[in-house]
């Protein structure tokens, strides 16, 4: 079992393999035909089956698809000194992943899997070299090793290596062979540059244990019914678009294990267009809860909600249900949203409501709706006329295109929530100054969720600045 110390190291040796990734991506390699094809991803016959997390991406520039997202980046500050720092890494003295051998690729992946001889997950990075090559003897890379695997240049540990020659010789199975990935990536979007499958155990065991965003994206994900997950990122107009097709066991998927149940969204209707973020679900107990784990202690204002779910507030939500946060000084509102068939029902239900959360909170019902807020202000908000935010150009570009029915709605506007995060003190986090620049090209982030009890799809959109 990895524990969280070791898993956080087998993250950053992932994280460090990605280096090599981009200086492919950046040093143009490829020889393909332009193509609406899917990537090549002969790399996934050299991982086995049972990989913990597997990133895979395009560099066959060639392709549309890869060619407009070198185009993108390009618009990020720092993408050219990312560039030309990775590059002169890759060239250093005894590795020999310069810019000859970078040329002819057209794929390259990063992988995290068990070998049984090590307590920690070993690392494995392939890239494609364009041809065949021979048996070859190990040498030394840094702290890895590096040798030829079939048309593959292969850098990880002695048993990363000998696990990837074994598949290549037909000895056991790969991740290419396993029902659940090769699933998933048939589903994939053809015109994606990146994709990449993340199993049950990577995401409790490496993601989930993890703080900050990779810590938020493994509580998300994880769920009693999950086996795996797979993702597919692509470029899209102003943005891209990212798809991630979670699949479950049947079995385990029903009941409090199946997650937000569909609906038909309405209360982006509802919403204020000045919203700074906005989740419709129809299930609010977990959303609160994953939201709350997610977030840790920054939320502490959903703490007193959260830990009154058993009451008679969760009745009031027990449908479609909105948490809308709205910009306010000092600090930002939280609103709850919801509609109701019976107002005088439940009226009665919020003055039933236990004293120290009707002194929390402000409640209001009208029109056919209640809203549960932090603020008289959040009240404000969602009752005024004016434009809602289902009317807005950030709406239909980033969560426009959602199917009839979702298991939930996702928007966020990236430029107001960072804005926020300066007013209280992110600026003076020396990370944030040096991605400040790069971050203030995200406009929106938008996503959407719908599926079954065996498979799940979220679509998410990010909107960039001109």
């Amino acid at each position: 079992m990895v524990t969280t110390e070791r898993g956080l190291i087998a993250i950053r040796a992932l994280v460090a393999g990605g280096v090599v990734a981009v200086a492919l991506l950046l040093a143009g390699g490829g020889s393909g035909g332009a193509s609406s094809a899917p990537p090549a991803n002969g790399a996934a016959a050299l991982v086995p089956a049972d990989a913990l997390v597997y990133v895979h991406l395009s560099t066959d520039r060639s392709r549309p698809a890869t060619a407009q997202a070198v185009k993108l980046l390009a618009g990020f500050p720092s993408w050219t000194r990312l560039r030309d720092r990775v590059v002169k890494q890759l060239a250093a003295p005894g590795c020999d992943v310069g810019a000859k051998a970078l040329k002819g690729a057209d794929e390259v992946a990063l992988a995290l899997f068990d070998t049984g001889k090590a307590k920690t997950a070993n690392s494995l990075v392939l890239i494609d070299t364009g041809r065949e090559h021979g048996r070859t003897p190990e040498r030394g890379c840094g702290t890895l090793s590096m040798t030829y695997v079939g048309r593959f240049l292969a850098l990880g540990q002695a048993d990363s290596l000998h696990a990837a020659q074994q598949l290549h010789a037909g000895h056991g199975r790969s991740l290419a062979a396993a029902p659940g990935p090769k699933r998933v990536f048939g589903q994939l979007p053809a015109d994606r540059v990146a994709d990449g499958w993340v199993s049950r155990d990577g995401v409790q065991r490496l993601l989930a244990p993890q703080g900050g965003l990779l810590g938020a994206v493994g509580v998300l994900l994880d769920s009693p019914a999950l086996t795996g997950t797979g993702f597919g990122l692509r470029p899209a107009g102003d943005g891209a678009r990212l798809v991630v097709k979670s699949l479950r066991d049947p079995k385990l998927a029903g009941g409090a294990a199946s997650g937000f149940r569909t609906f038909k969204p309405t209360l982006q209707d509802d919403a204020p267009a000045g919203a700074m973020a906005f989740l419709d679900v129809s299930n609010l107990a977990p959303a609160l809860q994953r939201l709350l784990a997610a977030a840790g202690p920054s939320t502490a204002q959903l703490a007193p909600l959260v830990g009154n779910l058993d009451s008679g507030l969760l009745k009031l939500f027990n449908g479609e249900a909105a948490m809308i946060l709205t910009p306010a000084t000092p600090a930002p509102v939280l609103t709850l949203l919801a509609r109701t068939k019976d107002e005088a029902a439940t009226r009665r239900e919020l003055a039933r409501l236990p004293k120290g959360l009707r002194t929390a909170f402000k409640t209001d019902v009208f029109d056919g709706k209640v809203a549960v807020s932090t603020s008289a202000a959040g009240l404000r908000a969602v009752k005024g006329g004016g434009e809602h935010l289902g009317d807005t150009d950030q709406w239909s570009k980033a969560v426009g295109n959602h199917p009839e029915s979702v298991s939930s709605l996702l928007l966020l506007d990236f430029t107001k929530l960072l804005q926020l995060g300066e007013q209280t003190g992110l600026r003076d986090v020396p990370a944030y100054r040096a991605a400040r620049a790069d971050l203030q090209k995200v406009r929106a982030i938008g996503a959407h969720t719908s599926g079954t009890a065996s498979e799940s799809t979220a679509e998410i959109s990010v909107l960039l600045t001109s």
